[in-house]
């Protein structure tokens, strides 16, 4: 009996051979493909748009017309968070078996506050609402905060630009390339006057997101300048610093001042808001650059939580100011893209303090022990590549900032892989916090997530990575010895490293950029021409030549008798806020600080080496 026609056709078609993208010929028949699977992600068997036919991961099909269809195109390839931690496919009670409600997680609002500070959390005090807001000049960066604050922006975040950052004034040789870029140029309080024109002082939540003590130094005083300038009672001054001298060195090395300074400045700082502006929180340790240069989420936890124990017992120890005089702390961290890990790193976090404040620091009070988390989401994590994903990145790091309980949110810009946020980038962030505040209903309920047996493992083991990397700091001298040996910055590049690695072999796929690539639309190139582009030279000009006329217009024996007094308080040991308070309402600039203040250790005046001392300050202070 003679086989069918179609028999004929139907086996020749199953015969077929065909070749992948490596040139290796592989056929179609059932037991090929059970030979084949599992071995590798391109081994796997696909079906032939055109043909029909079975073909193997990322092959060609025979007639070079169809497009393969791949139904594990896209599959899970990680069983890991993006710190490395190996997980489980599935949880159950015995893997959170140790855990004691009232000593590991109490209710919202009671030690160790793991489920957060507040008893009704967002019911009652809805997190901020944040960003920086640094245009090119003061006035833009008013007429920005104005139109934000109206569209629910609810904390001020305030931003120079690089070269004041790095305690140098606009004319300095170094400052032309990077002038207005990241920020204004703030170094004199005659621009915070113009940048805040209009805006309340009292009663209103300020941050400061600099990198470099001296910027904490000088633009703290700057406002508390204002507000006695106005009349206004400084104890009403809100809002935080950043003011970590180790971030300040490990992630940017910042050349104002060395570290000796820094940490004397760190402690002037927080003594002096202690006694005067108690609702200024004057030191909140940063986790959010170290992460954002390469820690992995236990190495932040550990960074924060180790600077926070290091700088508070120096207060406690050489200062006698206990924790309960500094109130609530204030940690500023990372919300990365890692969902469930970001919002674990939170809870973990609040529970370390606690225990850290009451058992190592005396902390008496539940205030003192409670801990309170502003984050800004990863900027690390937004790509220029099809930008327009960069929206969904940022929305679930939004989220999981909200079901992990922090208090402050600054949510970086789709746009801000590109340039500095637009303005309507700007606003999609409020918005998408809006939408899951009153569409989502997200926050309605206080640590909605808890007890889920997944979260509790990875809180605690997160807390058992972190007091791993703890225990190996204090064997190699603490923080300030890891500080000035490199053990810190070390951590982070053999971290960053790891994951470059894991990108570059596809372990750790970016959408857009290692992995689902596809095309670019109109959305996506409108989003790349509406970031804000980079001051002109006119603009630079115009810099230069208004710090020349604040120098040119101050009065000359003012001027002198600050300098004199910020020289001396620092010469002999003084708290040096008040004396900065009052050269800056002298108009005494940034850069003129940072040179005073070095002078008086003993260092040259320029941190970069590239200019010589002021006539009228050598004039006063070279004999000296």
């Amino acid at each position: 009996m003679q086989p069918r026609k179609e028999d004929t056709q139907l086996a020749a078609k199953t015969k077929r051979t065909c070749t992948d993208d490596k040139g290796v010929a592989c056929s179609s028949p059932l037991e090929e493909q059970l030979r084949t699977a599992g071995k590798s992600a391109d081994a796997k068997c696909v079906t032939c748009s055109s043909t029909g036919e079975q073909v193997s991961g990322a092959a060609k099909c025979a007639d070079g017309q169809g497009v393969a269809f791949n139904r594990s195109l896209g599959e899970i390839i990680r069983d890991a968070t993006q710190s490395f931690i190996p997980l489980n496919g599935f949880y159950t009670p015995e893997d959170v078996k140790d855990l004691d409600y009232e000593r590991d997680l109490s209710d919202p609002g009671c030690y160790p506050f793991t489920r957060g500070i507040y008893p009704r959390m967002y019911r009652d005090r809805l997190w901020l609402k944040t960003f920086i807001v640094s245009y090119s000049t003061p006035e833009d960066t008013n007429q920005a905060f104005k139109e934000y604050v109206a569209s629910g922006q609810t904390g001020l975040r305030l931003l120079c630009d690089l070269p004041t950052q790095s305690g140098i004034d606009p004319d300095h040789p170094a400052s032309w390339n990077s002038m207005m870029c990241g920020g204004i140029s703030s170094c004199a309080l005659e621009t915070y006057e113009r940048m805040l024109d209009g805006l309340p002082l009292a009663n209103v939540d300020y941050e400061l997101a600099h990198m470099g003590m001296s910027s904490f130094l000088c633009f703290y005083s700057y406002l508390v300048a204002m507000m006695e300038n106005r009349g206004i009672p400084i104890s009403t001054l809100r809002g935080s610093a950043i003011n970590d001298p180790f971030r300040s060195k490990i992630v940017y090395a910042c050349p104002d001042f060395p570290t000796e300074i820094d940490r004397r400045i760190t402690l002037d700082l927080i003594e002096f808001a202690v006694r005067n502006t108690p609702k200024w929180k004057a030191y909140a340790p940063n986790g959010v650059d170290p992460q954002q240069s390469g820690m992995v989420a236990p190495q932040e936890m550990a960074e924060v939580l180790g600077v926070a124990t290091a700088v508070y017992s120096d207060l406690i120890n050489e200062r006698k100011i206990s924790l309960d005089e500094v109130g609530p702390t204030v940690f500023a961290m990372d919300a990365e893209s890692d969902f469930f890990e970001t919002l674990c790193k939170f809870r973990a976090t609040r529970r370390m303090w606690a225990k850290i404040a009451k058992e190592k620091l005396g902390a008496t009070t539940a205030r003192a022990q409670s801990l309170r988390i502003g984050i800004r989401t990863s900027g690390l994590s937004l790509q220029t590549q099809k930008p327009l994903n960069n929206a969904a990145r940022v929305t679930l790091q939004i989220l999981s900032c909200v079901l992990g309980g922090v208090n402050s949110l600054d949510a970086s810009s789709i746009d801000e892989a590109i340039g500095l946020p637009s303005r309507e980038a700007r606003l999609f962030n409020l918005d998408a916090q809006h939408i899951i505040t009153h569409e989502a209903n997200v926050p309605l309920v206080a640590d909605p997530l808890g007890g889920s047996y997944y979260v509790e493992w990875l809180t605690s083991k997160l807390e058992e990575e972190t007091n791993e990397i703890l225990r190996e700091i204090e064997a190699n001298g603490g923080m300030w010895k890891c500080l000035e040996s490199g053990f810190l910055r070390q951590m982070i590049d053999s971290s960053r490293m790891r994951v470059q690695a894991e990108i570059n072999e596809n372990k750790r796929l970016i959408v857009g950029v290692n992995a689902f690539q596809g095309e670019e639309g109109p959305i996506n190139k409108a989003i790349e021409n509406c970031a804000y582009k980079v001051p002109s030279k006119q603009m630079r000009l115009q810099t230069i030549a208004d710090i020349k006329r604040v120098r040119a217009t101050r009065d000359p024996e003012k001027t002198k008798a600050a300098v004199m007094e910020l020289y001396n308080a620092t010469k002999e040991g003084r708290n040096v806020v008040r004396a900065t308070i009052e050269a800056s309402k002298a108009g005494v600039t940034v850069g003129e600080t940072v040179g005073i203040i070095r002078m008086a250790y003993g260092y040259g005046y320029d941190p970069l080496n590239q200019i010589s001392t002021p006539d009228f300050i050598d004039s006063l202070l070279g004999g000296k």
